[in-house]
């Protein structure tokens, strides 16, 4: 079997859909060719050298979070068809910041999987619940707000042609449908998944090499890892964060790209890292010993399962897909969104109970390693690309199939 991946992101990864690629391709079996189509991001470090079946086709060059994506839509027109037929491609799987736009699933004549992560308008309604001002938000905030309209537009007419879905958590197959006027039962879940053996506790002793400053700390240190965004509820942790210090001593770690971090605590509390190359994460988690995420809105975020497979305890709001995997007191705490009071209780709660933290931490990298790897997600996506390659065959051979053909052939003459 032949796939084109498009994605607008892939390695190194700086947010969910690269690192989702990234997993997936990675853990194709060998009598699968993959070309990923996707353009280059330099400045996030070198391309890491993957299994001989996964063949790279850079277009271009992202420098920005957010207006890449149009060039890009526009780079996939000119090149997807010729790719197409030269490598006599089986099947497009794409991403839903929609690289395909300005392709008709109908002329390409093969099946198209969207793998739906998010919508416009859930982002934009985490954006504004965020209660932060406009000028301070991140620029591809900013931009999602201004452009939310014709974003919106867009995405509509995207999601009416002929497809096929996944998703990545039974929460969004079940509000998805809602935003996009599509099918719930057009739309496969397989849950977001990683590599388990690359994330251990015991790599503690190589993230003394790659981070020594934070290794001589003794503070039980709490790591946010993840892009610093206001939907990332990044600004009720910031306000936490003075309360935390008040009754309890800790150290913070902020890493990931975004808008910058602003803090008015002491410096010696906390550390930020920026962007973590992806080879050095596991040793970052490695070193921490809670990981939070206050998110307003998410799927099924792979930074928590990173976090819970390195043996973390976990606080993470209870939005989107999150219960999915995060039980309360069980493998994790979740907190409620929006909430600095909660972030303020929770992290108080796991600095002062180092056995609970530990409790926390063992379910947690359990439940991802019974539930959340990498060789699940890539078994079950092959399934489908299999079920799919059937029912289009089955579609193209029928009448409306036959017609579709036909219609498609006289408007490319």
């Amino acid at each position: 079997m032949n796939v084109l991946m498009l994605t607008s992101q892939f390695y190194p990864p700086w947010g969910g859909i690269g690192t989702y690629v990234t997993e997936l391709v990675s853990n194709m079996p060998d009598d699968m060719t993959i070309h990923v189509v996707t353009p280059k991001w330099s400045q996030f470090g070198e391309l890491r050298e993957f299994p001989k079946n996964v063949h790279i086709h850079y277009v271009g060059t992202a420098q920005d979070y957010f207006m890449h994506y149009f060039s890009f839509q526009l780079a996939c027109r000119r090149i997807v068809p010729a790719l197409i037929k030269k490598y006599d491609i089986d099947l497009i799987h794409s991403q839903n910041t929609m690289p395909d736009l300005l392709l008709s699933p109908r002329r390409l004549q093969i099946p198209v999987i969207t793998t739906i992560h998010t919508t416009i308008e859930g982002q934009v309604r985490a954006i504004r619940s965020s209660g932060s001002s406009f000028f301070l938000l991140d620029s591809s905030e900013k931009m999602n707000l201004l452009l939310s309209p014709l974003l919106k537009f867009l995405e509509k007419e995207y999601y009416k042609r002929r497809r096929y879905f996944i998703t990545v958590s039974e929460w969004a197959k079940n509000e998805f449908p809602k935003e996009l006027n599509i099918k719930a039962n057009k739309i496969v879940v397989i849950h977001n998944g990683i590599t388990t053996d690359s994330f251990s506790c015991f790599r503690r002793s190589g993230g003394e090499q790659h981070f020594p400053g934070l290794a001589e700390i003794s503070s039980p240190k709490v790591l946010y890892f993840s892009r610093l965004v206001d939907k990332k509820g990044l600004e009720f942790l910031t306000k936490a964060i003075p309360k935390i210090l008040g009754k309890c001593d800790a150290h913070f770690i902020f890493a990931g790209v975004g808008r910058g971090l602003k803090l008015d605590i002491p410096k010696e509390n906390y550390t930020y890292l920026g962007y973590v190359e992806e080879e050095k994460k596991p040793y970052l988690y490695a070193l921490s010993d809670i990981f939070v995420l206050p998110s307003l809105y998410e799927n099924c975020p792979l930074s928590i399962l990173e976090a819970m497979a390195s043996g973390k305890a976990v606080i993470a709001t209870s939005v989107g897909g999150i219960p999915e995997i995060v039980k309360h007191e069980e493998n994790g705490l979740l907190i409620q969104p929006r909430s600095d009071e909660d972030i303020t209780n929770a992290v108080i709660k796991l600095v002062e109970n180092e056995s609970l933290r530990i409790r926390l931490g063992i379910n947690a990298k359990h439940t991802v390693e019974k539930n959340f790897t990498s060789k699940s997600m890539t078994a079950q996506t092959i399934r489908y690309y299999q079920e799919v390659l059937a029912n289009h065959a089955a579609y193209m051979a029928s009448p409306d199939g036959k017609q579709a053909y036909r219609a498609s052939a006289h408007s490319t003459r």
